[in-house]
């Protein structure tokens, strides 16, 4: 599906850049970067450019933190038996190793669990509680999990054993009634940094355990962990995240863990920079596999050993185990898609709610993703397993499913999360009233414009801003991830030089010009638009800027977003003519159409011949839908000109779809700003003439009558 994006851009002051940039010693780039995202206070800004371990908050500033860090002392003097409760995903795993390595460090009794997510399914439950108990611990730390634990942690009481909750997730109204409970989320706790990963509070506790115990700053030893977590979980790069980040990449580059250097040195990035980028996509998918596909606890003993052999063992199996993963997500993505595409009006339903049978428990939060990519609105997919559903969402912005949740918790088992992500369990036969109500509620927090993806630009730039220097300078910025994304800049009425699709199609290949300057711009995902535009065509482009290394030679290389026709060349494609021969003043999609802009134009360029409306009516039939949503008729109409190697743009299109609406053929009705929702008529008798058409006619007068402007 092709999304028409909204660009949405700030109108930066070329003096306010001018001023900031020769007060911080910064280029006007870099300075309308930062007054594109609120940043004018060149001390903030300052600090943001050079973030300090220094600005990490007091520990203590967490509420029963001082709780926490005597129960745990305790437990170390007297030689307790503690056991950390984590989760199955990247900061859960990590979570879990970071506390075992420094309480053993400490000389601490330590065992930890971690729940199988087919079987137990996220955070404590009674059955795990029950396991647990039998080897008689004393006191319970959980990790990455817990605050909603409000029976099972009622249970445990019961039975005479501690829990200490370390969690990161929005909490409910009530509590659990535990020793402790850590959390920057709750509403009684004044901690300034609410963004916390699972792993950082675990990162914020062992920090405080060593102010208590006289430590110095041993919680260090583990910030490439704790990195690790951060990244994975995809929390704001912001504030303590940032610091993290910052200081603790360097760290996995250069990490003393066994594990995690095995695991670096098997995923292809042995002796290359570590980024944000690998961590998400390459480091974190083979962790994630050990949770998602077989044992969590795997990971855990992977980062925590020091046995070479055994690391490169586990790490095999993880290698392994991620492929098996990713042809799991993609069997069970086709099977969504189908149902969607089948079975939801997209029209009706801004949530997608889709179930399969026996999904993997372990890929459909992945698969979520993929689906509120492609479609852009909330979804949530569910595994059905005897009578019982199992799910995974994930969100847009503007739309916080942890609180849609919480409107439909009365059909719920149980649910956590976040804004953007969040699980649920429930029974089948609600399923259905589920749908319905979460839909419901959508109704009243989404509007249709929340549902058109944005793309969003720091700021418009010309040739001059485009060199290795200041790319370079802008990775000042970095680490980049949500909160901090990479800029986004867009350049007007770039010419294409050249393109092709690449990488087995997937990929778009193209050379831009402007007056003399050229740069090269990789489009990932893009290849499909290799039809669309064609050499000498003018366009839009929204891009990030990078650069690119080959032979030794190191060039600025454009990373697009997005790419769209100039505005003047589609001005040029939209002309409104009048059978009395006079070019009227008209508007299209907001646009004030000037006569200047319309000289010279054939007749050939306006009016839709039989060969075209036969070019235009098969390619709509060859899609083989009876239901064809076009998102920008702009491109489908590039697209049939290329197909047909005919003169095709958005005012014949636009016609020729008239036409067949007038000869019953189709029924077409606007989708969006640029789109079409077309059905085919599915009883057709006979021919059509086109000369049945009152339009078709028109437009023939017209031809017959027509002399050219000058």
């Amino acid at each position: 599906m092709l999304h028409n994006r909204l660009w949405i851009s700030n109108d930066i002051s070329e003096a306010q850049a001018a001023k900031l940039s020769q007060e911080l010693g910064i280029s006007r780039l870099l300075a309308k970067v930062f007054l594109s995202r609120g940043m004018s206070d060149a001390d903030c800004i300052k600090k943001f450019l050079n973030p300090s371990m220094d600005d990490l908050y007091d520990p203590f500033l967490l509420r029963d933190m001082d709780r926490a860090v005597d129960r745990v002392a305790r437990a170390v003097r007297n030689r307790e038996r503690i056991l950390i409760y984590g989760d199955y995903d990247v900061d859960g795993v990590t979570s879990t190793s970071v506390l075992k390595s420094f309480l053993e460090r400490q000389g601490a009794e330590v065992s930890f669990y971690i729940p199988d997510r087919i079987d137990e399914g996220y955070g404590l439950s009674i059955n795990a509680i029950d396991k647990i108990l039998q080897s008689d611990v004393s006191l319970i730390i959980t990790v990455d999990c817990g605050i909603s634990a409000i029976e099972e942690v009622k249970h445990l009481n019961s039975r005479n054993v501690d829990v200490i909750v370390t969690d990161h997730h929005e909490c409910k109204d009530v509590l659990p009634d535990a020793y402790a409970v850590v959390d920057p989320c709750r509403t009684d706790c004044s901690y300034p940094f609410k963004e916390l990963a699972g792993v950082g509070v675990v990162y914020k506790l062992i920090n405080a355990l060593c102010v208590e115990m006289g430590l110095g700053d041993q919680y260090n030893n583990y910030l490439d962990l704790v990195t690790l977590g951060t990244i994975a979980d995809v929390v704001p790069l912001v504030g303590e995240n940032r610091i993290i980040a910052k200081y603790g990449l360097p760290r996995i580059q250069n990490t003393c863990n066994v594990g995690l250097k095995t695991l670096i040195n098997n995923s292809g990035l042995k002796d290359k920079p570590i980024n944000t980028f690998g961590v998400s996509f390459i480091i974190s998918p083979r962790v994630n596999a050990a949770g998602r596909i077989g044992d969590a606890g795997r990971a855990v003993k992977l980062f925590t050993t020091d046995d070479e052999e055994e690391a490169f063992e586990i790490v095999e199996g993880l290698n392994e185990e991620n492929k098996f993963r990713q042809d799991t997500e993609g069997e069970i993505f086709r099977q969504a898609v189908d149902i969607i595409e089948s079975q939801i009006d997209l029209d009706k339903e801004k949530v997608l709610v889709v179930s399969g049978e026996s999904w993997h428990h372990g890929v459909i939060g992945i698969v979520a993703s993929r689906i509120t990519e492609k479609y852009y609105r909330p979804s949530i997919l569910i595994s059905k397993e005897g009578g019982v559903g199992k799910g995974s969402g994930r969100s847009i912005e503007g739309f916080n499913l942890f609180k849609a949740l919480c409107h439909c918790e009365e059909l719920l088992d149980r649910f956590g999360g976040h804004e953007l992500a969040a699980g649920l369990t429930l029974q089948i036969d609600k399923l259905q009233e589920f749908r319905k109500m979460i839909n419901a509620y959508a109704d009243t927090v989404l509007t249709a414009d929340d549902l058109v993806p944005k793309v969003k630009i720091d700021c418009y730039i010309r040739k001059e801003d485009i060199n290795i220097d200041k790319v370079r300078e802008l990775e000042k910025l970095a680490p980049f991830g949500p909160g901090n994304q990479e800029p986004v800049f867009a350049y007007k009425n770039f010419k294409i030089n050249e393109v092709r699709a690449v990488g087995e199609n997937k990929h778009l290949k193209l050379r831009f010009e402007d007056e003399g300057f050229a740069v090269d711009a990789i489009g990932f995902r893009m290849g499909h638009l290799g039809e669309v535009f064609g050499p000498n065509d003018a366009v839009d482009a929204a891009f990030s800027l990078e650069i690119n290394s080959w032979n030794s030679e190191q060039k600025v290389q454009i990373n697009l977003k997005d790419i769209k026709p100039n505005d003047e060349t589609v001005l040029k494609n939209t002309y409104f003519y009048s059978l009395d021969k006079r070019i009227e003043p008209a508007k299209l999609n907001g646009y004030n159409i000037d006569s200047k802009l319309v000289k010279d134009v054939s007749l050939a360029e306006i009016v839709p011949e039989r060969r075209d409306l036969a070019a235009v009516y098969q390619y709509i039939k060859a899609a083989g839908e009876d239901r064809l949503m076009i998102e920008d008729l702009f491109i489908f109409a590039k697209k049939i000109a290329y197909s047909y190697r005919i003169c095709m743009n958005y005012f014949k299109l636009k016609k020729s779809i008239e036409i067949f609406e007038e000869l019953n053929l189709l029924k077409a009705e606007p989708l969006g700003k640029y789109g079409m929702l077309i059905e085919l008529e599915s009883n057709i008798k006979g021919k059509t003439k086109l000369d049945n058409s009152k339009l078709y006619r028109k437009l023939q007068a017209l031809k017959s009558c027509w002399q050219q402007p000058n």
